[in-house]
C-alpha cells in the first residue's frame, strides 16, 4: 500500500492508560460534528465499497463524491466511516480531489466503533451505554484495542503538511476554535472556510523572505480585513482589530507584508487604505500593499511575492509607514515588483555564470570585495556532491515498486511515494533531566519515549550537511514525520532519534519566541533541541519529487546530526539567535574603531569595545550610548554554548580573539554617538565639532571623502 500511514500510532502513546469502553458502530447513536459529513460504507464483493442499504452497486471515486455532494454542504469536510479505511487511499485520494475537501479515513487494521466511556483522555464527554444519547466514533485497532487517529487525506493538487480544518487527537475528531489562521514561514495566512483549502496549499508554498520581513495572507472585504473563525463565521476587521490579533508577531519596527488583492469599488479602496495605515500605526510596522486595484501574486519557482497592477504588470510595492518611524526602511521595492533588502540591493554584483550546481555557504559574506576581518570570517571547508553509484534501497517503508505516477529523472533514482514515519509514544521528562540547549526550552518537557525515525529539511548538498551541519541560526533543529514537509525539489536527511531526543511542538511546555511561534500550528513537528543531537544519527538523504515522493541521494555519510551556524535576519555575525545580551539594564557606554576615510558603516556587524582602545592611525574612535540588550556579549555567549559539542558557531573564535561586543546592523540606529575621538601624537583627541545623535547619521560627518585617484606620472 502507498498510503501516507500517519494513523500507525496509537492513541494509547499519547497518555491513555486505560482502555476505552466500546460498543459496535450504530448508525442511530451516531454522534455529528458540525462541518463534517459522515458516510457509512460497508466492504462489498471483490473488495469494493458499497452503502450499506444498497450492496448491489459498487462505487467508484465519482460515486462516492455523488453521495457526498447529494447529502451534505459544499464546504463540508468527509469522514468515511468504514473499517480499514486506508485499504482504499488511492480511492478516497481521488474522492478528495473531486470534492476539494479534506476526507478522513480510518488506518488499516482499525474497527469503527462507538465510545460509550464518559471521557476519552479528557476530552469531550460522551453518553453512558444507557443514556440514549449520541456517541463519538473512533477507529479502535483490532489487536491492542486502543483507538488510533484518523487519516487526513488533503486533494493531491493542494496537499501539504500543514493542518486540516479539525483537530484529530487521541482517536476523535474536535472542531477547532477561535480565528482560523496557518503558519506561514514568518507570519500568518488568515482564511475562511470557503478558501481553506487554496489558502492552505499557497501558505505551504510560500518561503521565507527578506530579514525582519512579515507576511500576513488576509482577503480584504469592504474596505477591511477578512478574519473566519472555525465556528464557520467571519467578519470584517478594522487595521486596529487586525492589530490586535497579530500581537504574537515581532512587528514593531518590522516590516509586514500583507498579501491581499484589493477590491475594484474605488470607495473601498479608500477605506482599505485608510486601515492599512491605520494598521501600521497600531502595530509601528511598516505596512507594505500592492498599488490601490493591484494584488499579490506568488512566484512559484522563487517561493516569494510580486506586485501587480489592475492590469497584471509587476510594480513596486507601496509603503505605509507609522509617522513616528526613525530611518528609511530595511526593505526597497524593486521595479519588478518584488521586496528586497537596500542592504542586498547594494550588494549585487555581476559574475560569470558558474559550472557548478553546488550551492553557495550560506556562512559566507555576500560582498566579495569587503576586507577580510579574521575574527569573523567564514567557516572552512565545502562538502562536494553526492558521490555517483548504485542507488541504495528505498527507505523503511517505502513502496519497491514505483508503480503509476513515480517519478523517473534520466540519470538519478525513481521518487517513489514514501509513507510518513510512525508517531513515537511520550514520557514526560523530570524538570532535573539533562538541559536541552535554547534557554528558553525549560525543563521537564515530553520528550519521545523510544526510538523513531524522521525527516530534515536541508539544503541541496546533502553531504556536507551529513558532515560539517545543517545551517541553522536556531539552537535546535525541525524534524518532521511526514516527507511532505518539503516542497518538490526540496532535500531531507532521514534521521534516527534515540530516546529523550526530540520534543514534540504539540506537548510543548514553553513560551515560544515569536520568530518561530509558525511551527505550533504544523502536526508531527519536532525539536531536535542541540544539547540532544548526540542522540540523533544521520541514516540516509532524499530529494523531493512532491506530494511524499522520495528519491535516494548517494553518498549520504551517517553519524550524529550536527548544526553549523550561521547568519540570518535576526543573527549577526555566525551567531545563534538565543545569545547573551548586553547590557541588561539601562544605558551603557561603549567604544567602537571606524576608518577614518569615508566607508561608512560595515554591512553586518560592528565591534565594540567596553573600554578605548589602543590608538590606531587612520582610525576614529567614537564614544556611543548602547540602550538595554542591543548588543550580544560575546564572552557570555560562548560560556553559554559551552557543551553544545555538536553545535558549530563563531561565538568561541571571536572570543579567543578578543571580541567583546557585537552590535548588529538592526540596531545601529538605536545606538547615539555622544562624543569622537581622533587619533593625535600617540593619544585620542577630541573631536569638539561632534553633535550627538544615532550613529548612522553621524558617522557620515565624521569620516573624511576617500580621495579621488590622481593622474597617473608621466613617464620620465
Amino acid at each position: 500500500m502507498t498510503a501516507l500511514r500517519r494513523g500507525t500510532g496509537t492513541a494509547g502513546d499519547l497518555g491513555i492508560d486505560r482502555l476505552p469502553a466500546t460498543r459496535r458502530f450504530d448508525p442511530r447513536r451516531h454522534r455529528r460534528v458540525a462541518g463534517l459529513f459522515d458516510l457509512w460504507l460497508a466492504p462489498g464483493p471483490e473488495g469494493r465499497l458499497v452503502v450499506p442499504t444498497d450492496p448491489g452497486r459498487s462505487l467508484d471515486a465519482r460515486g462516492v463524491a455523488d453521495l457526498v455532494r447529494r447529502g451534505g454542504e459544499a464546504a463540508d469536510d468527509v469522514r468515511i466511516l468504514t473499517d480499514d479505511g486506508a485499504r482504499h487511499t488511492d480511492l478516497f485520494t481521488e474522492v478528495a480531489g473531486l470534492l476539494g475537501h479534506d476526507v478522513l479515513i480510518s488506518p488499516e487494521g482499525s474497527d469503527i466503533r462507538h465510545i460509550t466511556a464518559r471521557k476519552l483522555g479528557g476530552g469531550d464527554p460522551g453518553d453512558g451505554p444507557d443514556g440514549g444519547g449520541p456517541l463519538h466514533a473512533l477507529p479502535l485497532d483490532r489487536v491492542t484495542r486502543r483507538p488510533m487517529d484518523w487519516i487526513v487525506l488533503q486533494p493531491p493538487d493542494l496537499a501539504t503538511p500543514l493542518p486540516g480544518w479539525f483537530a484529530v487527537d487521541e482517536g476523535l475528531v474536535r472542531p477547532r476554535t477561535g480565528v482560523v489562521g496557518l503558519p506561514l514561514p514568518a507570519g500568518l495566512a488568515l482564511a475562511t472556510r470557503a478558501d481553506f483549502v487554496a489558502r492552505r496549499a499557497t501558505a505551504h508554498r510560500l518561503g521565507g523572505g527578506s530579514e525582519d520581513l512579515v507576511t500576513v495572507a488576509v482577503t480584504a472585504r469592504s474596505g477591511g480585513f477578512l478574519v473566519g473563525n472555525y465556528s464557520g463565521t467571519q467578519e470584517v476587521h478594522s487595521g486596529g482589530q487586525l492589530a490586535a490579533l497579530l500581537g504574537d508577531l515581532p512587528l514593531y519596527g518590522a516590516d509586514l507584508r500583507l498579501w491581499l488583492t484589493w477590491p475594484s469599488d474605488v470607495g473601498e479602496q479608500a477605506k482599505l487604505a485608510e486601515q492599512a495605515a491605520e494598521l501600521a500605526e497600531t502595530t509601528g510596522a511598516t505596512v507594505w500593499t500592492p498599488p490601490a486595484g493591484g494584488r499579490a501574486e506568488l512566484i512559484d519557482h522563487q517561493r516569494d511575492l510580486r506586485a501587480l497592477d489592475p492590469a497584471g504588470a509587476a510594480v513596486p510595492w507601496q509603503a505605509h509607514r507609522p509617522r513616528y518611524a526613525d530611518g528609511p526602511s530595511t526593505l526597497a521595492a524593486t521595479p519588478d515588483g518584488r521586496l528586497v533588502s537596500r542592504l542586498a540591493r547594494q550588494r549585487i554584483v555581476v559574475a560569470p555564470v558558474a559550472t557548478s550546481t553546488t550551492p553557495a555557504d550560506p556562512t559566507t559574506p555576500a560582498d566579495p570585495t569587503a576586507p577580510a576581518d579574521p575574527t569573523a570570517g567564514p567557516d572552512t571547508g565545502a562538502g562536494g556532491p553526492a558521490a555517483a553509484g548504485p542507488s541504495p534501497a528505498p527507505a523503511p517503508g517505502a513502496e519497491p515498486d514505483p508503480g503509476p505516477g513515480s517519478e523517473q529523472v534520466a540519470g538519478e533514482p525513481v521518487a517513489v511515494l514514501v509513507p510518513a514515519v510512525p508517531r513515537p509514544p511520550l514520557v514526560a521528562e523530570r524538570r532535573r533531566a539533562p538541559a536541552y540547549g535554547p534557554p528558553w526550552l525549560r525543563g521537564g518537557q515530553q520528550v519521545n519515549a523510544a526510538e523513531f525515525e524522521a525527516f530534515v529539511p536541508a539544503p541541496a548538498d546533502l553531504t556536507r550537511s551529513a558532515t560539517e551541519g545543517v545551517p541553522s541560526a536556531e539552537l535546535f533543529l525541525v524534524a518532521s514525520l511526514d516527507p511532505r514537509s518539503a516542497p518538490a525539489g526540496g532535500h531531507l536527511l532521514r534521521i534516527r532519534v534515540g530516546p529523550g531526543g526530540a520534543v514534540p511542538m504539540a506537548a510543548l511546555r514553553s513560551h515560544v519566541p515569536a520568530r518561530f511561534q509558525y511551527l505550533l500550528g504544523t502536526p508531527d513537528t519536532y525539536l531536535l533541541p542541540a544539547a540532544r543531537l548526540d542522540r540523533v544519527h544521520v541514516v540516509g538523504g532524499f530529494r523531493s519529487a512532491g506530494f511524499g515522493r522520495l528519491a535516494p541521494v548517494d553518498g549520504v555519510p551517517g553519524g550524529p546530526l550536527r548544526i553549523r551556524g550561521t547568519s540570518a535576519a535576526r543573527s549577526v555575525a555566525g551567531l545563534p539567535n538565543d545569545v547573551r545580551r548586553w547590557p541588561g539594564f539601562g544605558t551603557r557606554r561603549a567604544y567602537a574603531l571606524l576608518p577614518a576615510r569615508s566607508r561608512g558603516l560595515p554591512r553586518g556587524w560592528l565591534r565594540l569595545y567596553r573600554r578605548p582602545p589602543a590608538v590606531r592611525p587612520d582610525r576614529l574612535l567614537v564614544e556611543v550610548r548602547v540602550p538595554r540588550g542591543r548588543t550580544v556579549d560575546v564572552g557570555a555567549t560562548a560560556a553559554m554554548l559551552t557543551g553544545l559539542d555538536l553545535v558549530r558557531t563563531r561565538a568561541d573564535r571571536l572570543h579567543r580573539a578578543g571580541v567583546q561586543l557585537v552590535l548588529g546592523r538592526r540596531f545601529y540606529d538605536r545606538v547615539r554617538v555622544h562624543r569622537a575621538y581622533r587619533p593625535s601624537a600617540g593619544a585620542w583627541q577630541r573631536i569638539p565639532e561632534v553633535v550627538p545623535g544615532p550613529l548612522p547619521a553621524a558617522v557620515g560627518g565624521l569620516q573624511s571623502p576617500t580621495p579621488a585617484p590622481g593622474p597617473a606620472p608621466a613617464p620620465s
